[in-house]
């Protein structure tokens, strides 16, 4: 994980922020809730990230989301036809439960 800085609390990419909503034919489509993108650091606890978003504040490839999601280790809380979509609290505590400490030796398997 290539975040800038040691928090991801921290983290200043801009992220429009999402809702998913009930679509006229059944399921959940996605809306945009502001015009105007804010830093991740200004969201709220509940405001939704989709891959893409993960993909520019990680600098890794949605590939990699996928494979985070596939080992559970981040759960994402809606599928909206083929995206993902996590809540920035679910992405915290991932990421606090996964960030790589100094000195720690690297996890076989990973």
């Amino acid at each position: 994980m290539y975040v800038q800085g040691n928090l991801l609390a921290e983290n200043q990419t801009l992220i429009h922020r999402k809702l998913a909503v009930p679509a006229a034919g059944g399921g959940l489509r996605v809306v945009y809730m502001d015009p105007t993108p804010l830093p991740f650091s200004q969201l709220a606890g509940d405001d939704l990230v989709d891959t893409a978003d993960l993909c520019r504040i990680f600098s890794c490839s949605a590939r990699t989301v996928y494979r985070w999601t596939a080992e559970a280790s981040l759960a994402r809380s809606f599928k909206v036809g083929r995206e993902f979509l996590f809540t920035k609290a679910e992405i915290l505590r991932w990421y606090a439960a996964n960030a790589p400490r100094p000195g720690r030796p690297p996890l076989q398997g990973r």
